[in-house]
């Protein structure tokens, strides 16, 4: 059965339960509600525009470069959510991602599924994309986890490693708990599967038609494969951020850790994408009004010249002009002497000229 777009928005309905509780409640949360429902809708409209030429030009290198894309959006999300970056994160995080996710889906879709041809897009675009979610998941709760740690707990760190512990000694217990923060979603997930939810891609082949049985099936590799790409991603970017917080030499190296800026991540890549976009606009808008302005007060009117009787007031206007520039300039004259101020207990002042002083000699 075909959803219409009337059903869409009956369900969108339900955001406002969410924006009220949070208006109730004070949280602050509705503008944020608004704008993740907004994106939602408008993510995954686009989402359906660009993969039904993807399916239907079946291309590897199309397939390929959406595939990247994904990638460098999931690096991007990553590391937009721990307070606390270093120099490098991105370029870590996207090894990491391409890494984790690239080895699991080679696994999974050319041994365990057995796709062929490998790079089916019917297969890997959306599998990639659930694998993606898990590893984003993975890499952010533990970094944040590792930040976290290496801030507060720089102290006990560096009396470690001055009694003589070596790197790995040092932070081996704060990559235990990251990591084991990162698996906690995952193994909880996997607990209730079954009993509790059926996940989603189960639930879209059940509704697509499939046997429940195969759909099953499918539904339990992956859910290992996100396991292990989930792990793979937690403990290198957790091991990445130690070794670069606490360099070769065994010292805690707190001043490469830096405040994240508020464009980290999707989210603020696109805040200050629109305000920049915004910005422009308006100096567009203004660029324009400024024209407007100066082609109006630059174009005078224009008085038909050839008209009789500008002819016959023509002379007449010359003669005035001859006859009462002794008086033109006279009062011209006048209105070019300066204005002198006037004291308020003596009267206006005297202007004394040097002509007039040798006059009166």
């Amino acid at each position: 059965m075909d959803i219409t777009y009337l059903g869409v928005a009956l369900a969108a309905a339900l955001i406002l339960l969410q924006i009220v509780v949070s208006v109730r409640l004070c949280l602050g949360l509705h503008s944020q509600l608004a704008v993740a429902a907004v994106r939602c809708v408008v993510q995954l409209t686009l989402l359906g525009y660009i993969l039904a030429p993807i399916f239907k030009l079946n291309s590897p290198w199309l397939v390929l470069a959406y595939a990247g894309f994904m990638v460098w959006v999931s690096a991007l999300e990553a590391m937009g959510r721990p307070t606390r970056v270093y120099k490098g994160l991105f370029f870590h995080t996207l090894g990491i991602v391409l890494l984790a996710a690239g080895c699991t889906m080679a696994y999974g879709l050319t041994l365990v599924i057995g796709v062929e041809p490998w790079w089916s897009p019917q297969y890997l675009i959306p599998v990639l994309g659930m694998v993606l979610g898990n590893t984003i998941s993975g890499i952010s709760v533990g970094l944040a986890a590792v930040m976290e740690e290496l801030t507060t707990g720089a102290d006990r760190i560096e009396r470690l490693l001055s009694l003589g512990a070596s790197r790995a000694e040092a932070t081996r217990d704060l990559l235990g708990r990251a990591v084991r923060l990162a698996m906690t979603p995952l193994l909880n997930q996997m607990s209730v599967v079954g009993l509790v939810s059926i996940p989603g891609m189960m639930t879209g082949q059940i509704l697509g038609g499939s046997n429940p049985d195969q759909a099953a099936r499918y539904q339990m590799v992956i859910m290992f494969l996100l396991g292990a790409a989930a792990t793979t991603a937690a403990v290198g970017s957790t091991s990445a951020a130690v070794a670069h917080v606490v360099d070769g030499c065994h010292r805690l190296r707190p001043e490469r850790l830096l405040p994240r800026s508020k464009s980290a991540g999707v989210n603020g890549l696109l805040t200050e994408g629109f305000k920049q976009l915004w910005g422009l606009l308006l100096a567009l808008l203004h660029t324009l009004r400024t024209c407007w302005r100066k082609c109006c007060c630059c174009c005078p009117s224009r008085r038909d010249d050839g008209s009789p009787e500008d002819a016959q007031q023509a002379p007449s206007r010359t003669t005035a002009g001859a006859g009462g520039s002794s008086r033109g300039s006279g009062a011209m004259d006048e209105a070019k002497e300066p204005l002198l101020p006037q004291c308020p207990k003596y009267g206006p002042r005297v202007d004394l000229r040097a002509s007039d002083i040798h006059g009166s000699r």
